[in-house]
């Protein structure tokens, strides 16, 4: 059985934080014990997602590191990785630890109805320009800060008609309260915004209040979505056909 280990370095040492790490120590193992290849690879892009999409580039299975906040730890867990985490020794000492069969992931139970308090804004923001930006939308800079709870506006050129295009981001947390920020993200854009889109980990009633107001629901878990999809001459991202730019997406799978 082949295991394939990812370790956040500073130096010698484990990094002390997972979202921030520059550099990560890559082993493949082999039936948990005999090591068959090892590389360092540099992390790069928004904090803690630019490190989950790292991992998942890279096939990793198990992550060994010291500080990583619940987030991404449930993150990480939930899409199918083993996270042993508060790991403190030097590199070395850790990966001759694992491969002993010393270290274990601890079993925590934690209320995951709700993380809107545990997911760093910031991040989902930085995660959100650089997804649309990679797919050919212009974040114009404007002197006037988008009304709350909008984070970002993108705009594109229909491929079909020309016309200017403005979609509406928001990147979830703003509150405790999912619902609430849905409701007011629908009431600040329905008039103004061809299209609108909402960030946050698709969980079931995310999904439900963002389908009763007509906004699209993108997931920052790289497993769900195909974000390195472009097809020419049709809007990339969005799932659903916009009013009047209907033909921009028959190319597309959207229904």
């Amino acid at each position: 059985m082949i295991t394939i280990i990812a370790i956040p370095k500073l130096n010698e040492n484990i990094a002390p934080c997972f979202e921030t790490a520059k550099y990560f120590l890559i082993n493949k193992v082999k039936n948990g014990h005999e090591i068959l290849s090892s590389k360092i690879v540099s992390s790069t892009g928004c904090e803690g997602f630019g490190r989950v999409r790292l991992l998942q580039d890279n096939m990793v299975n198990t992550l060994i590191c010291s500080g990583i906040k619940a987030f991404y730890r449930e993150l990480l867990v939930s899409s199918g990785l083993t996270v042993i985490d508060s790991v403190d020794f030097e590199l070395e000492e850790a990966v001759g630890r694992f491969l002993d069969g010393q270290l274990k992931p601890v079993v925590r139970e934690e209320d995951m109805t709700d993380m809107s308090a545990e997911i760093p804004h910031d991040d989902l923001v930085c995660w959100a320009r650089e997804l649309f930006e990679s797919h050919g939308y212009r974040i114009p800079s404007s002197a006037l800060e988008p009304a709350f709870p909008i984070d970002l506006v993108a705009e594109m050129k229909c491929p079909v008609c020309g016309r200017t295009i403005r979609v509406a981001i928001c990147c979830g947390a703003h509150t405790y309260r999912s619902d609430q920020e849905i409701r007011e993200f629908y009431r600040v854009t329905h008039t103004s915004y061809q299209a609108r889109v909402y960030v946050y980990p698709a969980k079931a009633s995310v999904r439900k209040h963002c389908c009763e107001y007509g906004i699209q629901v993108v997931d920052p878990d790289a497993d769900t979505l195909n974000r390195d999809h472009v097809e020419p001459g049709r809007i990339p991202l969005l799932d659903r056909p916009i009013p009047g730019h209907e033909q921009a997406f028959m190319n597309g799978e959207a229904e």
